[in-house]
Order: structure tokens, then sequence, then C-alpha cells
């Protein structure tokens, strides 16, 4: 069973995944999927199935996404600053969840 940290966690990943794919849509048009394809990853690997986890991280993407595409409606210089804020925001995410599955690491 994980901890109410990984499900923060987790959820949070999805939502910046979800930011960070509104700003790729509105500065390289729909078909940039850059973004997405990490968000469709996130569910092969920690949610695979249907239920409660699946549910939550494609509500916390579409809320970033929306948020996002509310945020930055237009691609200029505050939008691709954002993006990489998000970016850096996804990989101390990321850290915190592999550091979190080691056997003895914080929440184990």
């Amino acid at each position: 069973m994980q901890s109410q940290d990984y499900y923060r966690d987790v959820t949070a990943l999805a939502e910046v995944l979800g930011k960070s794919h509104a700003i790729r849509v509105v500065c390289n048009g729909r078909n940039d999927q850059y973004w997405r394809s990490y968000m469709l990853r996130l569910l092969e690997l920690e949610a695979p199935y249907q239920g409660g986890l699946r549910r939550s991280l494609v509500n916390g993407f579409n809320a970033g996404f929306s948020w996002g595409s509310d945020l930055h409606p237009v691609c200029d210089a505050n939008a691709e600053t954002a993006e990489k804020a998000y970016a850096a925001e996804g990989r101390d995410l990321s850290a915190r969840l592999v550091e979190s599955n080691i056997p003895g690491g914080p929440g184990r």
C-alpha cells in the first residue's frame, strides 16, 4: 500500500504534466503530444487499471491542462518560462516518487 505522500505527489505530477501539455499545445499546435505521452506512460506504470488512482491522475491532468490553458492562452516568453518551471517541478516530483519506492527509503 502506498503512502499519502505518494498519492499527493503522483497526482501533483499528473497536474504538472497537464499544465505543461497546455503550453505545448498553444505554442506548437495540437499535434505536439510531448507531455501527454509522458502522462500516458505515467498511467501505464502507476495506474494501469481502472480505479480511483487512475481517475485521480486523469482528473489532475485535465485540471492542469484547463488551468494552463486559461493562464497561458498565447505562446509568449511567460508561457515558455512557465513550461520550464513545470518541467523542473515534474523532475522534483518524479525524484520524490522514485525515492519513496526505494526499500527503506522515505515512506517505507
